[in-house]
């Protein structure tokens, strides 16, 4: 299968030559026929033609095409494997380090999808969030921290506030995350899961005023991958207790984020947070 196969441009192509050819071999055999009327004639035209064409069509057209959607089919297959490969490994190199729980990553995995299905539901960002590309974001999620491999282990494991250089040398994890990322990324073929991992890994600390890291970006600027994970991230750090914190009440969690609504997340994500607010608070009970 070559990457510049166009099975239209082909049966175009096909088509026209062999209805050239078709109808010079039609004028030549015609007169045979000796004098008939013009009824006939267009009758033996037409059936003619078509004995011709269709054996060229299913020869040349049919068969590669069947071929190219084997090929294609199988390509598809590839990839998702290989996305999935990747993804183990990324998630045990990401596990290795983080001082998070598996609870965690369970917990936003699900509001991530929460998030998204809701979004899809209110009609937001149709050609962004397809079925297919929220179960990619849902499965990507875990990645968001992979960036703190590169964080020293003393900053990681504190029991406490981080000093102002501790949080400096902490708020590099997105971009290290995206460097991660990048780097797995095929080069052959571009692997969507990995790209939407790249945006979450790299966005997901950035606010909706522009306030954010790494990058300052802006509202829309930030990829609603990212605007998603930010909700489902704070959320569960706030309601979650830590060595050196208790967890927030679901009430007080959940004003913190509407409050933020329009500063640090996107108000379309918070909308869609308040209608799953109790979903949201199941998920904390349960995992």
């Amino acid at each position: 299968m070559t990457a510049k196969y166009n099975p239209i441009k082909r049966l175009n192509y096909v088509l026209i030559a062999s209805i050239c050819v078709g109808e010079a071999l039609i004028m030549y055999v015609l007169p045979s026929f000796g004098p008939i009327s013009s009824l006939a004639s267009i009758v033996i035209d037409v059936a003619l033609l078509t004995l011709i064409t269709i054996p060229v069509i299913q020869l040349l057209v049919v068969k590669p095409m069947k071929k190219y959607m084997h090929d294609l089919e199988f390509a598809e297959e590839t990839i998702t494997a290989r996305e999935n490969q990747m993804l183990g490994v990324l998630n045990a190199l990401a596990e290795a380090k983080d001082n998070e729980t598996g609870s965690h990553i369970i917990r936003t995995q699900k509001y991530v999808a929460l998030l998204a299905n809701r979004l899809k539901i209110m009609g937001e960002f149709p050609d962004i969030l397809t079925e297919d590309h929220i179960e990619k974001l849902v499965k990507a999620a875990p990645l968001h921290d992979i960036g703190k491999v590169g964080i020293p282990d003393h900053i990681l494991t504190k029991q406490g506030r981080l000093t102002d250089e501790e949080r400096e040398l902490m708020s590099h994890h997105p971009l290290i995350g995206e460097s991660i990322l990048v780097v797995s990324q095929s080069e052959e073929i571009e692997m969507e899961l990995i790209s939407i991992a790249i945006k979450v890994a790299g966005a997901h600390h950035e606010k909706w005023d522009g306030t954010g890291y790494p990058r300052r970006l802006k509202g829309e600027v930030i990829p609603i991958e990212a605007r998603i994970m930010t909700v489902a991230d704070v959320y569960d750090a706030l309601v979650s207790s830590r060595p050196y914190k208790k967890g927030w009440p679901t009430e007080k969690a959940c004003n913190e984020i509407i409050s933020n609504s329009g500063t640090a997340f996107d108000p379309m994500v918070v909308k869609a947070f308040i209608a799953e607010r109790e979903n949201f608070e199941l998920v904390a009970q349960q995992y």
